[in-house]
């Protein structure tokens, strides 16, 4: 059902009012055992008997929108139960699965206006960031739903309703897409290989809205003021600036910003303890990190489009070594 017509069709009755159709219960995809099977085999992890058409029908009709087929299938087939997956059996938790449908647009709309993020598909940016959230908020109520399937990863609920649509990671630092279906997905949870395989050449399925959003890649982070620990070092000045702009550099690389914080020392320690520590042991770490972000492998500075050496990497190097006692 799309989810625009909630409330002016109720999905899925003949499903349980038809006793023929009731009665007939077509052959399990195979993808949908071996995906059972696998989540079985994991460790504190229960799973329970697969959703009833009933079920199906109510959850579709209480949240607005249409299970896509392969995620149905395997629901049908087994129930995952556990804290990182939707509760879709107990009626009581129906709040809980509203906000965690929402919670996409949430995402969007805080990096739309902390982040000036935008998509050029969605036209000329809008002078105002109240007017540019308006504006995300009308497209995506014309996008497909986003159905939750494990922690912030979705799988489109698209019409026509297919099989096979790419799975989404979604969260404040913006969207992601995998390169694999809803089966592919849970078949490959706590397999390093398989959990977050945002490349390779598979070619994914294009879905309205969220793969332009996907494709806009890294996002625009609008700097501003970081309060670190160097900010008050008596050291050179564009050693300084360098460690500001690596921050920055980090953050627009994609490590989300408890992660840089933790990498760059800059919570649950002192000024002098973090200087001693930058200066030492911590000191390698963080420059190869730093390079890394500059887009730099290894020792060699890679030579950008102009053919000009990465001035910026060779400075930071310049100035890190300098600063070692």
């Amino acid at each position: 059902m799309n989810h625009r017509l909630s409330g002016l069709i109720s999905p899925l009755n003949h499903i349980t009012t038809d006793p023929i159709r009731s009665s007939f219960k077509p052959p399990i995809p195979l993808y949908c055992k071996t995906t059972i099977n696998h989540l079985k085999s994991l460790t504190g992890l229960d799973v329970a008997p697969g959703l009833t058409n009933q079920e199906i029908s109510a959850v579709e009709s209480s949240l607005g929108f249409s299970f896509p087929i392969d995620l149905r299938s395997i629901l049908q087939t087994g129930l995952p139960v556990g804290t990182r997956f939707p509760n879709w059996r107990s009626g009581s938790t129906r709040n809980n699965l509203l906000l965690t449908v929402h919670l996409p647009l949430l995402h969007v709309s805080k990096i739309v206006v902390r982040n000036g993020f935008w998509v050029d598909s969605w036209g000329t940016r809008p002078g105002s960031d109240a007017e540019a959230l308006s504006l995300v908020k009308k497209l995506m109520e014309f996008a497909p739903v986003l159905v939750p399937v494990y922690q912030n990863f979705y799988v489109p609920s698209t019409t026509p309703n297919l099989a096979g649509n790419p799975v989404f990671e979604i969260d404040g630092d913006g969207v992601r897409v995998l390169n694999c279906d809803v089966a592919g997905f849970l078949q490959g949870l706590n397999r390093p290989d398989g959990l977050l395989d945002f490349g390779g050449s598979r070619r994914r399925r294009r879905v309205e809205f969220w793969t332009d959003v996907a494709e806009r890649g890294k996002v625009a982070m609008a700097r501003g003021p970081t309060c670190g620990w160097w900010s008050a070092l008596s050291c050179d000045e564009r050693l300084r600036a360098c460690l500001e702009d690596a921050y920055w550099k980090l953050r627009e690389a994609g490590w989300k910003e408890d992660e840089v914080r933790e990498m760059m020392m800059m919570d649950g320690l002192d000024r002098d303890t973090c200087t001693q520590a930058f200066s030492s042991t911590v000191h390698e770490t963080v420059k190869r990190d730093v390079v890394c972000a500059f887009g730099v492998d290894g020792d060699t500075c890679k030579e950008n489009e102009d053919g000009r050496e990465g001035g910026e990497v060779t400075t930071l190097r310049h100035l890190l070594n300098t600063q070692e006692p």
